[in-house]
């Protein structure tokens, strides 16, 4: 599975239900698979707990082989004052963060959508965010998927 799938089912998700829920996409060597993330955290640090947990988790009750690509699709605020947190931010944008780390060569990458919702706070379109060399992914280094695939490869 490629980034340009995941955004594409991602955003059918959000424009069918108005929402998306913290969710994985996993590639493996021998299946795919899509899990839900109940309960995700909000604290970075316990993110990162969660995600290690979750790796462990998934690597004893799925059958995936080796790990060779990990999405991870989730809502957030995204703000423009660098100052405070993006979700005290009065002029913060609300988006769908689809990031992606290739266990091989270890590149992570993120695509964000900004959610453009009338008065009533419906939502009526997603609108990819282009950014300022007119790329649409952009390269990152987060803890988080490589805590999942460490996680996900550790042998108990």
């Amino acid at each position: 599975m490629e980034m340009e799938q995941v955004v594409r089912l991602a955003k059918d998700v959000v424009l069918r239900q108005g929402y998306h829920v913290p969710q994985l996409v996993l590639c493996g060597t021998k299946g795919n698979a899509a899990v839900v993330l109940p309960d995700f955290p909000n604290e970075h640090e316990e993110k990162v707990t969660y995600m290690l947990l979750t790796g462990k988790y998934l690597s004893k009750n799925h059958s995936l082989g080796k790990l060779r690509k990990v999405f991870l699709v989730l809502e957030a605020w995204m703000g423009k004052n660098i100052t405070i947190r993006p979700s005290q931010d009065p002029q913060r944008i609300e988006v769908l963060v689809v990031s992606s780390l290739d266990v091989l060569t270890e590149e992570q990458t993120v695509i964000s959508l900004e959610y453009i919702r009338d008065a009533d706070g419906i939502l009526r379109e997603i609108k990819e965010m282009v950014l300022s060399d007119g790329e649409r992914a952009a390269s990152v280094e987060s803890p988080l998927l490589p805590a999942l695939v460490a996680g996900y490869n550790h042998r108990s």
